[in-house]
């Protein structure tokens, strides 16, 4: 079992974003970017590990709170983008099929069609 330190990560202008533990637990365990200095305005990241009698579900959350004026002009968070990354893994798996599950996920997250459909309101017909 690793022990949960500061998460680093890219976001979409290259610029890396340090998250660090909020809350730690084996099965839940939540991150949190303060650089913005206010509670509300924290991006977050969440990391799922469940066990159970079919196998083990893992997943990633992410929230970015978008901070703004809001219709009454007072400010606050005018809209929270989420996403949601989740790995179902069959008792029996095996290490190699679990690589390529990992790989496949995260490179169609890269892919040219992939990316456009789900970043840049571009369907695929």
């Amino acid at each position: 079992m690793a022990q949960a330190t500061s998460v680093v990560l890219a976001d979409g202008a290259s610029v890396n974003v340090t998250f660090t533990p909020e809350s730690v637990t084996p099965a839940l365990t939540g991150f949190v970017d303060r650089s913005s200095g206010v509670a509300v305005r924290f991006r977050r990241l969440t990391v799922r590990y469940n066990t159970n009698a079919k196998g083990v579900t893992t997943g990633l959350k992410v929230a970015l709170p978008i901070y703004g004026v809001l219709p009454s002009g007072a400010d606050g968070i005018i809209r929270t983008l989420r996403g949601t990354v989740e790995l179902e893994l069959p008792d029996g798996c095996t290490d190699a099929e679990r690589k390529d599950l990992y790989a496949f996920v995260s490179n169609g997250l890269s892919n040219a069609l992939v990316r456009g459909a789900l970043r840049d309101f571009d369907p695929l017909y």
